[in-house]
């Protein structure tokens, strides 16, 4: 009886490898089924289902605003934003690995969401040019900074390098509140609305890594924790225009076909 059951076990182990690599090209394929391009053409960007498109024309907008804000933030002087509890956490240079991370996380976001699932993607472009806009404008009247950089790095290895590198690319001004952390949770309260990336395995890894965006920006002294607080309404604004709301209008129009 025990051989038998030995027997069955070891066959469910081998059946297991098979079954995932069964489950994942299932779930490419659907992916691509709803691929939203199918017979595009540059002529037709006009019509109604490519307009979207052009909600990427912000982007280049963001990125000339911000660097010009940095260098006014440069010219004219900025506020330090610290608290004691910013001194009392330690420079931790493993934690630039989330840190880095944030790029290709809503980088991807965006364009799997433009590519396969638009009416998502409308709402984290709307979601990203509301908090990104508020935040250029929060640094244009209130230019804000930090001095927190070490001046020695505690030791030298690959992770103090690429810290090395992000400090020499970077201005420390137009801080708060953290662009960083506002963006990181834009894409969780995306992926909470797709079809393929809401499932409990990738909500686990999209709050995981923005939690650690958090956790990150303070132990490799890229933000103060003061910044972090900042970008909670943010968040909160960006949701209840981007997320809410629609959600709200379309449970609206839902119980009024009802009726």
């Amino acid at each position: 009886m025990s051989e038998i059951v030995n027997q069955n076990q070891k066959q469910n182990r081998a059946e297991q490898p098979g079954k995932k690599q069964g489950m994942i090209k299932a779930w490419i394929a659907e992916v691509r089924s709803d691929w939203a391009y199918k017979g595009f053409r540059f002529k037709n960007i006009l019509d109604l289902r490519y307009r979207h498109l052009f909600l990427l024309l912000f982007w280049p907008f963001f990125v000339f605003s911000f660097f010009w804000s940095e260098k006014m933030a440069l010219d004219s002087g900025f506020t330090i934003v610290k608290c004691s509890l910013d001194d009392k956490i330690p420079f931790c240079e493993y934690l630039v690995l989330p840190y880095i991370i944030w790029f290709p996380f809503w980088i991807l976001m965006v364009l799997y969401t433009c590519g396969f699932e638009v009416p998502v993607f409308i709402k984290l472009m709307k979601y990203f040019m509301l908090t990104l806009t508020l935040a250029l404008f929060i640094f244009l009247f209130w230019p804000t900074g930090h001095d927190m950089w070490p001046k020695e790095f505690p030791r030298h290895n690959f992770f103090t390098w690429i810290v090395e590198q992000i400090y020499g690319t970077d201005h420390p001004t137009n801080v708060c509140p953290s662009e960083h952390v506002s963006t990181a949770f834009g894409v969780v309260l995306a992926a909470r609305e797709t079809k393929h990336l809401s499932s409990r395995k990738w909500m686990i890894y999209f709050w995981a890594e923005a939690i650690l965006v958090c956790v990150s920006v303070v132990f490799i002294k890229q933000h103060s924790i003061l910044d972090v607080l900042a970008a909670i309404p943010v968040i909160l604004i960006g949701y209840f225009w981007a997320f809410y709301l629609p959600k709200r209008e379309e449970r609206r129009r839902r119980k009024k076909e009802t009726v």
